[in-house]
């Protein structure tokens, strides 16, 4: 799954804009309600870390108890988030927006005058609701506001909110909770939501039309249980006077879990398609990055009380020493993403682990007079490691699905990320609970609390071995360009000895030189008179010196005529909707668009000099039927499965 940065998305602002422009003003309105919406919602999952701390102490809670505003939202969340599906069959996409709005509102209010904590985490909880039904919202509404054409400038704005609002959150909290004190965050939020509601009643249109999906209770119940069941012991293990009570809720969890688990393999329209886990690349990811972010998220609750309470250090000075790891971490995302597609998997999170452990290492070395410039380096660097994993660990892990069930993948992905997020929270906060036992006899409350720190801090750097670890042994490219020599050995084929070839066979050897192309000026309507006078099922597209920018294949054409949009895969879940549009209507917009409003961008090809085995695994693993071959970056042929059939055929002849 790709995810944009602040600074990638700024660069891409003018084009952005040139595509809202295109809009009227009802539709340009309706794009501001829902960026607004998505700014609070995502704001909000960022802006409490610097404030725990304040929290603690108003409220009288410890570190243990005061997770749960974190692990509890992403638990709350993992919850809602495949009940979506069934939210948009059933309600009108105004009425849940709207709702969605309202309930974070009044949720808002809730937490700012909870007069206790379990007040307060109720209104974080009604929080989670609402964002576990907005985000995906924001996400189906600007796809059907936006043309089929202009939809991929729809999602970067959108990336730019998701970017923007993690990067600025701790740094804004820090200030308001020095300036006016945490409740004030919850206030701004409230205020701000009570009047994104009036707007978006009036500005949202309704869409409709989305497929209904059945609502299944019992699995509902069985997650929701399981997962508080599991949560809540490991939260509590290490501060219960007795080890049974934990015990008992964890394995409570396990087993509940399990049923879920088994419910989910034998229903026929299940509420977690967990089948996807099957897949051993896509599992590997799921497990792995599920683990960086429990290990990312729970270090981000430790830190600010580590900087606070131990250092000595303001709100303020704990946001802005957070800011440089969001910043410069969403920055690698974009880039590693870039990297990935010119060299693989390996090597990137290869170099991503290594930085990564080297880091954790020297997070457990921090003491009690460490400078705040060293623990902000130290994090920042971090947070570059652990982003040069994540969006390569990815795409890596969605490749390895077919197509047809990428939407159920993003769904199972979504929601473990939350799992994740929930329990490794609770588990690194819990502890900081064993503090009395390890620190020195006579300990002041500053040496108990480095202590509890120090101990969470070893518990996230045993995370991060650990899945440093496992990167090394079972993440290894396979048949993409720069990573398929790894493969070699594994089923490939082997022509050594074979008379008349003295050499591997290369792609050059194999590949048609007369393949067709269409030049980036193309429209629609010549590129069906192409494929249909070639007979061919793709085209490469070239610019006017012969270099590769896109390929259009008649699944990009029918996808645009398509009545039903088929499947729309974001992050959170997975929706099919029906559009009104008429068919002679599509087609007549449809031929004489420039073809590269519906070509894809991101094209994979290989090198004619290349071996030809290379270019069987990357047919292979990507599931594609045609590669563009390129020589000096400009096109000089295409590769297809019918040419390796024909290859095929020509050494059956010389073996015989």
């Amino acid at each position: 799954m790709h995810t944009f940065c602040c600074f990638g998305a700024l660069a891409w602002a003018p084009v952005l804009w040139e595509e809202i422009v295109g809009l009227t003003s009802q539709q340009k309105m309706m794009v501001a309600v829902l960026m607004v919406g998505a700014l609070l919602v995502v704001l909000n999952q960022t802006l409490l870390s610097p404030a725990l701390p304040a929290i603690m102490a108003d409220l009288n809670v410890n570190a243990t108890t005061v997770q749960w505003l974190t692990s509890g939202y992403a638990l709350v969340e993992a919850v809602v988030i495949p009940l979506n599906a069934y939210l948009l069959g059933r309600f009108s996409t105004r009425k849940l927006f709207v709702g969605g709005i309202a309930l974070f509102a009044a949720a808002s209010i809730v937490a700012a005058v909870a007069p206790n904590f379990p007040i307060l985490l109720l209104g974080r909880m009604l929080q989670a609701s609402a964002t576990g039904v907005v985000m995906p919202m924001v996400f189906t509404l600007v796809l059907l506001i936006f043309p089929r054409e202009h939809r991929g400038a729809g999602m970067g704005i959108v990336s730019l909110i998701i970017s923007f609002a993690p990067a600025v959150g701790p740094s804004l909290s820090g200030v308001l909770v020095d300036s006016v004190g945490w409740r004030f965050l919850f206030v701004i939020v409230a205020v701000l939501s009570t009047g994104l509601v009036l707007f978006a009643y009036k500005a949202l249109e309704n869409f409709e039309g989305f497929e209904e999906v059945p609502f299944d209770l019992p699995s509902v119940g069985l997650m929701a249980f399981g997962m508080v069941s599991l949560l809540y012991g490991i939260s509590v293990s290490t501060s219960s006077e007795s080890f049974v009570l934990p015990l008992s809720l964890i394995v409570v969890g396990a087993v509940v879990l399990g049923v879920f688990t088994y419910r989910q393999l034998h229903m026929e329209t299940p509420v977690l398609r967990v089948q996807t886990l099957s897949t051993r690349n896509f599992r590997t990811t799921v497990i792995i990055v599920m683990f960086l972010e429990a290990a990312l998220v729970g270090s981000g609750v430790v830190l600010p009380i580590y900087i606070q309470n131990v250092l000595g250090h303001s709100a303020t000075v704990t946001g802005l020493s957070m800011l440089p790891g969001a910043v410069l971490g969403a920055g690698c995302s974009l880039l590693a993403g870039r990297l990935f597609d010119r060299y693989g998997v390996r090597g990137l999170v290869l170099g991503g682990s290594a930085t990564m452990a080297l880091m954790s290492i020297a997070v457990v070395l921090f003491g009690m007079d460490t400078s705040i410039i060293v623990v902000a380096a130290v994090y920042t660097v971090l947070s570059v490691g652990i982003q040069f994993l994540i969006t390569p660990m990815d795409t890596w892990g969605m490749n390895s699905l077919d197509n047809s069930v990428l939407q159920h993948g993003n769904a199972v992905y979504s929601t473990f990320m939350q799992v994740g997020v929930a329990f490794g929270t609770a588990f690194i906060v819990s502890l900081t609970g064993l503090a009395p036992h390890f620190a020195p006899a006579g300990a002041n409350a500053v040496e108990l609390t480095y202590t509890g720190t120090h101990l969470a801090f070893i518990g996230m750097c045993v995370i991060l071995l650990g899945v440093t670890a496992a990167i090394f042994a079972f993440v290894h490219d396979r048949g993409a360009q720069g990573g398929a020599a790894s493969a070699r050995g594994e089923g490939t084929l082997d022509l050594s000895g074979t008379p008349g070839v003295d050499r591997p066979w290369l792609v050059a050897d194999v590949m048609n030189t007369h393949a067709p192309v269409l030049g980036a000026n193309a429209t629609v309507r010549d590129a069906i008179a192409l494929l249909r006078e070639t007979e061919t099922s793709g085209l490469p597209i070239v610019d006017a010196v012969g270099r590769l920018c896109g390929f259009v294949s008649d699944g990009d054409i029918l996808k645009y005529l398509a009545k039903t949009d088929g499947a729309y895969i974001d992050s959170f879940n997975y929706f099919r909707f029906v559009e009104s549009e008429d068919f002679l209507e599509r087609l007549g917009d449809l031929l004489d668009l420039d073809v590269m409003r519906i070509a894809t961008k991101r094209v994979e090809s290989i090198e004619a000099s290349a071996e030809a085995e290379d270019a069987f695994n990357l047919l292979s693993e990507k599931r594609i039927k045609k590669l563009p071959v390129t020589q000096d970056d400009r096109v000089v042929g295409s590769l297809s499965r019918r040419n390796i059939i024909a290859a095929l055929d020509v050494i059956e002849e010389r073996i015989g």
